[in-house]
């Protein structure tokens, strides 16, 4: 056990004995390592005589089929409970824990951290300026997940948790990791022992993991889709083939990694989970790109980003330069109130979040972002074989001539 996390320990006990409640939190949209984290810190709490509520305050049609069947499940032995019923339980002497989320923003307790006195972050994201207020930050970018902390967490504790509880945490690795084919160290493969010692399976996280009939159709639409427009005048026929995922080359970035950005082109405004945004990225990543960009609605005014990256390229970094953007530099529906533009992560996994009413405008800033990338050893090799500047011309459509019979 790290002193670091010794001491995350320490002030868990001291805060959590000292409370006269604990609430605890992950991010809107909750995915299995927030799920999970937030139920084995509400263990943590229990083992400590104190109680605990677990705040969802997303409605059960808008989660993640897997993630709604473990609260399902869990209600019986945990307490969960939405933003309003935190308003009304909170004092100055609660204890808010806020799992597998730093910013501010995409919690539901945004507007109302001052109901509570005390708050601890528990992360594995990259601290921004946007990371909200803490009385304690533990926040450990080279964690694979909340989940493999929490858990190192009820093993230093010996808490004798369930096989669920097992397979909540499990599922959390798998997740963020996944399934162990990133974002591993030697630390995460303990914790994936330990955990499968105390019951957890990979067949069972599986279970969870699949999506309903309906669900899948949209990602692959998401994906895969094209659109085809003809258009017939007295010569000939124009196919205008419209593709939902558009796949550039860099030739100036090390390694001149295929991008793939993918929109609902034909439904731009289309909402989409959050989590299907990770789903597709990770889809479209592991077959057709180093790089992915998966870009949906999350809601009427919001576009959300998720990123992958298995090359130099750190789209953590990259979608980090979002929170250095005015959000009116996006273009803007007249009903707007306070537009957004937050993003960040890990080098491999990223997201973000972006208020704007034309969702093409966010692929084409990411697009520059890219153009923009040059490493030094880039700047070298283009000295010395003299390579002209690259111009990147965004593809929206290919057209093709049919002559008439």
């Amino acid at each position: 056990m790290s002193n670091k996390l010794r001491l995350l320990k320490e002030v868990l006990i001291k805060n959590i004995e000292n409370a006269s409640q604990v609430f605890i939190v992950g991010h809107n949209s909750p995915d299995y390592d927030a799920i999970g984290a937030a139920l084995g810190m509400a263990t943590i709490s229990k083992e400590l005589n104190k109680k605990a509520y677990i705040i969802v305050n997303d409605l059960a049609q808008d989660l993640d089929p897997g993630v709604a069947k473990v609260i399902e499940d869990s209600i019986d032995d945990y307490q969960f409970i939405n933003l309003a019923q935190y308003n009304a339980l909170a004092d100055q002497d609660s204890l808010l824990v806020t799992v597998d989320v730093n910013k501010r923003y995409l919690t539901a307790v945004r507007d109302d951290l001052d109901k509570v006195g005390s708050i601890i972050i528990v992360d594995h994201h990259q601290e921004t300026e946007q990371t909200l207020p803490a009385t304690y930050k533990y926040i450990d970018p080279n964690a694979s997940s909340t989940c493999e902390i929490v858990a190192q967490l009820l093993h230093s504790f010996q808490i004798k948790y369930s096989k669920d509880m097992a397979n909540y945490l499990y599922a959390g690795l798998v997740l963020d990791t996944k399934s162990f084919q990133k974002n591993t160290t030697a630390a995460t493969h303990d914790t994936a022992e330990k955990l499968y010692a105390r019951g957890a399976r990979y067949e069972v996280v599986s279970k969870w993991r699949v999506a309903n009939f309906e669900e899948d159709q949209k990602l692959y639409d998401l994906i895969s889709g094209f659109h085809i427009i003809r258009e017939v005048d007295e010569n000939s026929t124009k196919e205008i083939i419209l593709n939902n995922n558009v796949i550039q080359v860099y030739p100036n970035i090390l390694g001149a990694p295929n991008v793939s950005f993918s929109i609902n082109r034909m439904k731009p405004h289309e909402i989409y989970r959050k989590d299907m945004l990770a789903k597709a990225a990770d889809k479209i990543f592991s077959k057709y790109a180093e790089i992915a960009f998966v870009l949906g609605y999350t809601d009427e005014e919001t576009v959300g980003i998720s990123a992958r990256s298995k090359c130099e390229v750190d789209v953590g970094k990259l979608l980090g330069k979002l929170e250095e953007i005015d959000p009116t530099t996006f273009p803007q529906s007249k009903t707007t109130l306070s537009p957004i533009c937050s993003g960040g992560g890990n080098k491999q996994n990223a997201g973000g979040s972006i208020t704007t009413s034309d969702i093409f405008s966010v692929e084409e800033f990411l697009m520059n972002l890219m153009s923009e990338i040059t490493s030094v050893e880039d700047n070298i090799v283009s000295q010395q074989e003299n390579e002209e500047p690259i111009v990147l011309v965004k593809k929206e459509a290919e057209v093709k001539i049919l002559k008439q019979k």
